[in-house]
């Protein structure tokens, strides 16, 4: 039994440190960026803005993500392409991806898109309460998953 010398009580453990969750947004419209990260601003959530498909595929290889938020039409590379690389890496492989877009919602192009690895999509414009609320349940999700892994590492 885990007892104070002194007092004869029992040593409580430190509270873990809360989890973070990091979100990756690409889109090549500023205003799209703005739109997005003011709807999902919040506190405990630490937001990543890449204007091109380059920049979100440079910030994959150097950062863990909870959740990507990907633009499908964007100049030199689209979406569906982004969605392919980052699936294609082990680091990457299982992060949940949401496809942003404004025009593909014939059924071709959103059976393309799960194809390449989306988990969702939102339509643009984008209405606050459903992009907030997809997000909220990918948030939940990742930081269940790591507080399953925090507690086996523990427990090793």
């Amino acid at each position: 039994m885990d007892r104070d010398a002194e007092d004869g009580t029992r040593a409580v453990p430190p509270e873990p440190l809360p989890i973070r969750a990091k979100i990756l947004i690409v889109d090549d419209d500023q205003r799209n960026l703005l739109a997005a990260s003011e709807i999902l601003a919040d506190p405990a959530i630490d937001l990543v803005l890449a204007d091109s498909p380059e920049e979100a595929l440079r910030r994959t290889l150097r950062e863990d993500f909870a959740l990507i938020l990907l633009d499908v039409q964007m100049p030199r590379m689209d979406g569906y392409e982004v969605a392919a690389l980052i699936r294609s890496r082990s680091r990457t492989s299982s992060v949940p991806i949401l496809f942003l877009t404004a025009h593909n919602k014939e059924d071709m192009h959103i059976f393309r898109g799960y194809s390449a690895g989306a988990v969702d999509y939102v339509f643009k414009p984008i209405q606050p309460l459903v992009l907030k609320s997809k997000v909220d349940v990918f948030v939940d999700l990742y930081r269940k998953t790591e507080e399953i892994k925090r507690k086996a590492a523990a427990e090793k």
